[in-house]
């Protein structure tokens, strides 16, 4: 605990990212995943190969952007440093370690950037009293014009659960269904920049989850992604994101994980 509290009162981020949660998110996936590692290592090796596949299929090797770089740990960072001119690792708060591994390598950027979009006027929205949910715009990645891959990387999910928690807590009178439509369509704003790309892309993400008892019966199951609809993956597996005892002792949580690739060339696949 005190580490964690030293971490958060060392790490440098914009005052709305502190308010709003994301210090503490990326703090506690960390305590997350060192009492998870056994199981979240298989779909952390599946997304590393997932990504590095996609690189080792671009055609020019310019800038590779990795969207939701987080704690580095589903990145294989030092094989994408080698294949590429520059790399560019975006997320909206980057933890001291990931800084220093990025610093490693010369031609590693770190970019911080709401990939949701929503957060910061969310949050200026919530200050000055206005009900007002904010609408996802396209996202500035400060793409280079030699980008040839862009890897949305395990955030999918992840882009509507912290502003959704605000919106919530500090705007009184909002509708559930209300906030669902809102994060339904900030999931789709993200899908269509993915289907924008004018380079290679793969989109990595979980879109159902699934809680099981512990004689493996399925207790409960829904979408990740407030039921927004995306085509058949090329690729999937399960993630095993909380096992008994993480977040009860009566049910595990898995997560269904889906790969889908677009080519500049040849479109999604």
């Amino acid at each position: 605990m005190l580490g964690e509290l030293l971490l958060s009162l060392t790490t440098s981020c914009p005052r709305h990212v502190r308010r709003m949660g994301y210090l503490y998110e990326a703090i506690a996936i960390r305590g997350r995943y060192r009492r998870c590692q056994s199981s979240w290592r298989d779909h952390l090796e599946r997304s590393r190969r997932t990504v590095l596949e996609a690189a080792l299929g671009c055609r020019s090797r310019g800038t590779a952007v990795i969207l939701g770089s987080g704690l580095l740990l589903d990145v294989p960072l030092a094989e994408l440093a080698d294949l590429f001119r520059e790399v560019v690792l975006a997320d909206i708060v980057h933890l001291p370690h990931a800084r220093a591994e990025a610093r490693r390598f010369g031609n590693v950027r770190l970019v911080s950037c709401d990939i949701s979009t929503v957060a910061e006027r969310l949050f200026g929205n919530s200050a000055s009293g206005r009900r007002e949910l904010p609408e996802a715009t396209p996202a500035d990645y400060r793409l280079a014009d030699d980008t040839d891959l862009v890897v949305s990387l395990n955030i999918l999910s992840q882009l509507t659960v912290l502003p959704r928690r605000y919106a919530l807590a500090h705007m009184p009178g909002l509708r559930e269904e209300e906030v669902q439509a809102w994060c339904r369509r900030i999931i789709a704003s993200h899908h269509a920049d993915f289907m924008a790309l004018a380079c290679d892309g793969c989109l990595i993400a979980d879109y159902a989850s699934i809680k099981r008892s512990r004689r493996g019966e399925v207790l409960d199951e829904g979408s990740t992604i407030h039921g927004f609809a995306l085509p058949a993956p090329a690729d999937g597996w399960t993630w095993r994101i909380a096992p008994l005892g993480e977040q009860s002792r009566r049910y595990a949580t898995e997560l269904s994980v889906g790969v889908w690739h677009r080519r500049s060339a040849t479109g999604l696949r």
